[in-house]
């Protein structure tokens, strides 16, 4: 196996940075906690806030639709869940795949029938169906432009909700729910098709019916159905194929303390937001843009933090749901306060849709060869990656720019690989300044991450904020922040070295 180098600094220094790092995030932490007292006599109008729990008082900041729509609808699942684990496990143990299969689209339809009606179950199987259909083609060229025309239409009914919510007859929560299972589902019907089309099996309509069975059963997977992870179909029918495992007191724990942890990050989550409104202040640009730099940068900070903590909540949770049953989901997110580059933040953030990208636009593309072949399938990733979240302006400015730092990093990479370029910069610096030299280079960029981010976190109107600050704050702000971020990239890459080590341990 090849060892790969490290380069470590001296205790002192690493200490010097994760200090320099920490030190920072909290105190600005506590600078966005000092504007909480915007909100004493707020006027909410809009329902931003709800009365805290008893034994804190206060007001609880709940402005986020998607965490206030998405917890309290996990509650309202984990019965079924409950229902769905206890009887798969029994046929798991007693029958065939088929029949897991079987159970697998029983259980997420009644589901949906009580929770969406008749109309709306039968628009969650369209996708399904015609994914099943387009295999029989065997062309993935016009499998894609059916599954993007599929996309268009699911965005034309993003703008037209109203219009859709009456003919559904649903309220406004139900028809939330219902657009974004739609969304997965359409992830996963292209994952199927792809798959399929590659290992074509509709020899006759049994075998037919088959596939179309296993394909429903993996779209309509109801621990996945509605919140993800996206879990590929080939790693689904992996879990599926897998026999029976006698369950064991060491299996058991492990399973219970991992949903622990993340019931404990959903609690933390809930608490923080009795003292910190950073999401209401994200529909205040006029009071963001006054803030104090220690208050603002805090800001970007704590909403990135609180992104990430949301799908631990999520992904994780039903993560280890899809694990129980021998279904691989990808682990959830990791902490983005310790990484540090572009390509590190989409590989170890939404690992299951790196995956999707990855498997099924990216190498099909670029054939691992041409430098412009690999930037026009990075292009392409990223426009379908506008394509699915929604063709908005902020979703726009957002891909673009992630499409920007990856390329700039990439031509980094790129010359940092060539032979003369490495004799050059190991004459004139030590192998210790090279990783110096290499964080300074990075800190610009990791700038240029947050702000992306923000667009996506809080919408064109923050995201321009932070441009503008950034561009006219004086020039020792600036050179703070930067060396702030310079902090950041040293403790991200001891905390990577940490982990290359122990995986050449394991593996040796």
């Amino acid at each position: 196996m090849e060892i790969k180098e490290v380069i470590r600094l001296n205790k002192y220094e690493s200490t010097f940075y994760l200090i320099g790092w920490s030190g920072a995030v909290f105190y600005s932490i506590y600078h966005v906690h000092l504007m909480h007292t915007y909100f004493i006599d707020y006027h909410d109008s809009y329902h931003d806030f709800s009365p805290g729990w008893s034994w804190i008082g206060g007001k609880r900041d709940t402005s986020d639709e998607e965490w206030t729509t998405w917890i309290p609808f996990m509650f309202k699942l984990i019965p079924w869940i409950i229902i769905h684990l206890f009887v798969g496990q029994i046929i798991k143990y007693l029958f065939n795949n088929m029949v897991l299969c079987c159970w697998y689209i029983a259980v997420s339809l009644i589901f949906l029938w009580q929770y969406v009606g008749i109309l709306g179950t039968l628009c969650i199987l369209i996708l399904p169906c015609i994914s099943c259909l387009l295999t029989a083609l065997r062309s993935k060229v016009v499998s894609w432009i059916v599954h993007l025309s599929c996309l268009a239409v699911i965005y034309l009914t993003k703008t037209s909700e109203s219009i859709g919510q009456a003919w559904l007859s649903l309220d406004e929560e139900k028809y939330y729910m219902l657009i974004i299972a739609i969304c997965w589902i359409q992830l996963r019907s292209i994952s199927y098709s792809i798959d399929s089309i590659v290992e074509y099996k509709h020899k006759n309509i049994l075998s037919f019916l088959k596939e179309l069975v296993q394909n429903a059963a993996y779209c309509l997977y109801l621990p996945t159905l509605f919140l993800g992870p996206l879990i590929l179909y080939g790693e689904f029918m992996q879990g599926v194929k897998v026999p029976y495992r006698q369950w064991s007191v060491g299996r058991l724990c492990t399973i219970i303390f991992n949903l622990t942890r993340y019931i404990f990050w959903l609690f933390f989550t809930e608490f923080t937001m009795h003292f910190m409104y950073f999401n209401a202040l994200q529909f205040h640009p006029e009071i963001v843009e006054q803030m104090n730099p220690w208050a603002f940068y805090g800001l970007g900070y704590c909403m990135g933090q609180y992104f990430h903590l949301k799908y631990v909540v999520i992904y994780g949770f039903w993560g280890e749901i899809a694990r129980i049953e021998d279904v691989a989901a990808p682990p959830p997110p990791k902490c983005i306060g310790r990484i540090h580059l572009y390509s590190d933040m989409w590989k170890h953030f939404d690992r299951g849709l790196y995956k999707f990208l990855v498997r099924y636009i990216y190498i099909p593309v670029s054939g691992m060869k041409s430098p412009m072949r690999k930037l026009l399938a990075s292009f392409l990733c990223f426009g379908f990656v506008f394509l699915w979240h929604g063709m908005q302006t902020f979703i726009f400015i957002w891909s673009f720019l992630n499409f920007l730092g990856l390329t700039v990093e990439g031509i980094a990479k790129t010359i940092g690989k060539y032979k003369r370029y490495i004799r050059i910069e190991r004459k004139y610096l030590s192998e210790r300044n090279i990783r110096r030299f290499h964080c300074a280079l990075a800190s610009p960029l990791l700038a240029m991450s947050a702000i992306s981010n923000f667009y996506f976190f809080a919408g064109q109107d923050i995201g321009n904020a932070f441009i503008y600050r950034i561009f006219h704050d004086s020039w020792n702000i600036t050179l703070l922040v930067l060396f702030i971020l310079y902090c950041c990239c040293q403790v991200s890459t001891d905390r990577k070295n940490t982990e290359i080590l122990k995986s050449q341990y394991k593996e040796n």
